[in-house]
Order: C-alpha cells, then sequence, then structure tokens
C-alpha cells in the first residue's frame, strides 16, 4: 500500500505545478457531499465537483471528491492563491482562497492515490478580489421609537451602506444592487423630495470613500422578523447577505400638512402673488429642510421644532404642480405640492385718459389716469421737455414744458403707458408760445 501511494505521488508531482501541494484525502465513512454527478468509489474514474467555479477572497468554496478507490491526491497549482489544507472531510474540499488583487486562475488537479495510471481529474478556477467589507451597515431613522431597539420599527426606514475596497484601497464609482432576498422590507427608490417609491431592487455607486448607501423602508404592519438583503457588487459579482431585524412596534412618520394647496389668481389674466399659506411640520427628527421651488417663495428655509410651520407665498408665476420636500435630519422625506392657476373673473381693458395733452405755457400739469388691465401701471418718457410722477392709485401727473422748447411752432410728444400687457399713448402737444 505505501508502495502505491508512494507511485501514485510521484506521477501527480509530475503532472502538477511545481510550488503545488498535495494532500491524500481517505473516504472511509458517509457524510459525503452529495453530487447526482459524481462517482462512488471504485466504480469510475476519479471526478471533482464542480469543474469550473468562480471564488472569491477569503470566502470558503466546497468541492465534492468521488470515483477511483476513494483515497485522493489535490494539487493546487498556485499553492499562495489557493492553499489544499489537510484537514479536509470524506469526500469533500473546503478551501478558503488567500486576498488577491485581481483575478486569478487556479487548477486543482485530483488523482487517485492508490492507482498510478489513473486519469487525473481537474477543475478551472477563478479567484475574484472580495470587494465588500465583512460587515454591511444598517442604521434605523433615529426618529423611530426607543422600544425598537436597534431593529427597524414597522413602518419605519433606515439606511444601508457598505465598503467596496481592494487592496486597502476604495472602489469609487461602482455601482452596487441591493435585493431583497425575503422579508417585509423594501428598497426606496425614488430621489429625496419625490413621492416615495419602493421595491423589491435597488442600486447605487459608491462615493470617494467606496461607500454605497440606500434606505430600505419595512412595511407598515410588519410583524416582528428577520429579513435578508442580498448586497452585490457589479464590476466582480461578489454579493454579500445580510439580516435586518424588524420590530412588530409602530413608528410615527414624517408628516407635514396640508400636502396640497392651490393658489388662484384674481382674474382670467393673472396668477395670485403675495398670498401666503401654511404648512405644519410634525414627527421625523428635527430640524426640518424646506426645499425652495422655482415659482413660490418658503419661508423660513428650516423648521427647528416638530409642530413648527413655514408659509408658502404665491409670487405671481403661474405652475400647474411645484413639489416642495420636507427632509428631516435623518434624510427621511415627504411632499407638499403647490400650484397656481388663473383666475375665472373677467379683466376689462386697459385704458388710459385723456389719450391728448396740450401744453400753451411753462410747468403746467395735467393728469392722466389708468384702469382696468391687470392694475400694475407704468409710463415710458423718453423727452426731456416733460417730466412724470409716479402713478398712484392709476393716476399720472406730466408736468411741461419743464424747459424752453426753443421753437415757436407746436412740438408734440408721445408718453407711453402699459399694465404690462398692454401699451397705450398719450400725445401731448406743446405750443410755440409755451417757452420757459
Amino acid at each position: 500500500m505505501h508502495h502505491t501511494a508512494s507511485s501514485a505521488l510521484r506521477r501527480f508531482a509530475s503532472l502538477a505545478a511545481p510550488c503545488a501541494a498535495a494532500v491524500l484525502l481517505a473516504s472511509c465513512g458517509s457524510g459525503g457531499v452529495s453530487n447526482d454527478n459524481a462517482t462512488a468509489p471504485g466504480s469510475g474514474p476519479v471526478s471533482i465537483s464542480p469543474q469550473t467555479a468562480t471564488l472569491f477572497s477569503e470566502l470558503p468554496t466546497t468541492f465534492s471528491l468521488s470515483g477511483g478507490s476513494g483515497s485522493y491526491l489535490v494539487n493546487s497549482s498556485d499553492q499562495n492563491v489557493l492553499a489544499v489544507a489537510s484537514n479536509v472531510r470524506i469526500n469533500r474540499l473546503t478551501v478558503v482562497p488567500a486576498d488577491v488583487a485581481s483575478d486569478t486562475a487556479v487548477t486543482l488537479t485530483v488523482l487517485d492515490a492508490n492507482d498510478a495510471s489513473g486519469i487525473p481529474a481537474t477543475a478551472t478556477l477563478t479567484v475574484k478580489p472580495r470587494t465588500i467589507t465583512n460587515t454591511v451597515t444598517i442604521t434605523p431613522s433615529p426618529s423611530q421609537s426607543a422600544a425598537c431597539g436597534t431593529a427597524i420599527c414597522s413602518g419605519g426606514d433606515a439606511e444601508v451602506s457598505v465598503t467596496l475596497a481592494q487592496a486597502g484601497i476604495p472602489l469609487a464609482n461602482r455601482d452596487v444592487r441591493f435585493e431583497v432576498v425575503s422579508g417585509d422590507v423594501r428598497i426606496i427608490t425614488s430621489a429625496p423630495g419625490a413621492p416615495e417609491e419602493d421595491s423589491l431592487s435597488g442600486e447605487a455607486t459608491t462615493d470617494g470613500s467606496g461607500i454605497a448607501r440606500v434606505r430600505i423602508r419595512v412595511l407598515p404592519g410588519a410583524t416582528s422578523q428577520t429579513a435578508l438583503l442580498r448586497v452585490t457588487d457589479l464590476s466582480s459579482g461578489f454579493s454579500q447577505t445580510t439580516s435586518v431585524a424588524i420590530s412588530s412596534l409602530s413608528n410615527a412618520p414624517l408628516s407635514a400638512q396640508p400636502t396640497t394647496i392651490s393658489f388662484t389668481g384674481p382674474n382670467a389674466n393673472t396668477c395670485a402673488s403675495g398670498v401666503p399659506a401654511t404648512v405644519i411640520v410634525s414627527g421625523g427628527v428635527p430640524p426640518y429642510t424646506i426645499s425652495q421651488p422655482g415659482a413660490f417663495f418658503v419661508n423660513p428655509p428650516v423648521v427647528g421644532a416638530s409642530g413648527s410651520t413655514f408659509t408658502v407665498t404665491a409670487t405671481g408665476q403661474c405652475s400647474a404642480s411645484s413639489p416642495i420636500a420636507v427632509v428631516d435630519s435623518t434624510g427621511a422625506s415627504v411632499t407638499v405640492t403647490a400650484s397656481n392657476s388663473l383666475g375665472t373673473v373677467a379683466v376689462p381693458a386697459f385704458v388710459v385718459a385723456p389719450d391728448e395733452i396740450t401744453f400753451t405755457g411753462c410747468g403746467q400739469q395735467a393728469d392722466v389716469v389708468a384702469a382696468g388691465g391687470t392694475g400694475n401701471y407704468f409710463s415710458s418718457n423718453t423727452s426731456a421737455l416733460l417730466s412724470i410722477s409716479p402713478g398712484f392709485n392709476g393716476v399720472f401727473t406730466i408736468t411741461g414744458p419743464i424747459t424752453d422748447p426753443g421753437s415757436t411752432s407746436q412740438i408734440d410728444l408721445q408718453v407711453g403707458f402699459s399694465d404690462g400687457q398692454t401699451a397705450l399713448p398719450v400725445v401731448v402737444h406743446i405750443t410755440g408760445n409755451a417757452g420757459c
């Protein structure tokens, strides 16, 4: 027996890489790995299953051995990357690859230790770097009830973060997929401030520190349980499963009321302007940050305490729907939607009166009244011979001439008036004897 094993070992050494190690595996009882393709000892050639596989650094992988006499010599083509241990179980080989910086090819070779003429079986392997840290961090929102402890309350949310690194160097801009394997938890896929959308999977990209983050939501009414999440580095294919503890205790969510604000303009040509509405914020973890939409003015931009308020003021700009995000200090968010539409009241036409003025002497004055239209009136004057006072309640005072016209004939000037939508002229006549 010793002579036969030595002969097989010499034959095996001639087939294996010079730096590889050989180990004798003896099948001396039950407990082997079940494998439909495996061959029982003594009933066929030596086999190893699987014959091709992808392994990850520092994670164990098990192979089943069968066929031949049941005693095997196993060799690794790169003992530094994939060392073959001597304390393997019966018909079973478990290996743990060393840390590698890049994809590394390794071949396992198996020979029947009692048959020097046997044909060896091989497994072609690829060892990939382990890019996900051992610990996936799950941080429940601080706003949840203390009674839930480190678990996530029913209806609550949490941040899930994972670090990707290779040879101690953070991997930035790597896409990571987060998937629900089991349990009443979902991945929040909507952007902060947008209406929440949940899914069974979602993706995030690592930042400069190699960290990818997503938020998860526990379904309302979830019972106490342990959910499972799978985290996968899409570049390498490496994945890791982590558990999520869920408590059946409920948690008061962040709230902003009312959730919808509708402004209406004073007439059919104008949207509302200067009209405020009040929103009450409660729950979550203060302070709350309020977004500033372009069509409305929000004040204050930060609300310091639960139960406090902020105002949304219409600016005159029409808007069918403007989302206003309310975000607490943990990143939880709700949305208030504001709109501003034209009124229904018909607007009278814009008019000015009189539309013609005559000055016969220096410094004379005349009033021009603007009415109708939008109600926002202004004048335009390009002549140095005239001055116009700002309109009050639509009344403008024109003074002229304020300097010598320098002409003995009549001078005709034009002054413009507008409501912002329509422009109308007023003609000013200065006679030749109106010198100053």
